[in-house]
């Protein structure tokens, strides 16, 4: 929730969010981006449904 906050407040496009999003996550949240190819990687929408599927809505 914070950071969709800060994005919506920075004007933040998708992509930017895919680029700040993957540069933030550690440990085992960090693992899961291995798991997707390098044009997912720069899409917000893949990457939140991918850390979703690991670890749920909240």
């Amino acid at each position: 929730m914070q950071f969709e906050n800060i994005a919506c407040m920075n004007n933040w496009s998708n992509e930017k969010k895919a680029c700040v999003l993957t540069s933030m996550l550690r440990d085992s949240a960090a693992v899961i981006l291995e798991n997707l190819c390098s044009s997912d990687l720069r899409d917000y929408d893949k990457i939140t449904s991918a850390l979703k599927l690991r670890f749920g809505d909240t």
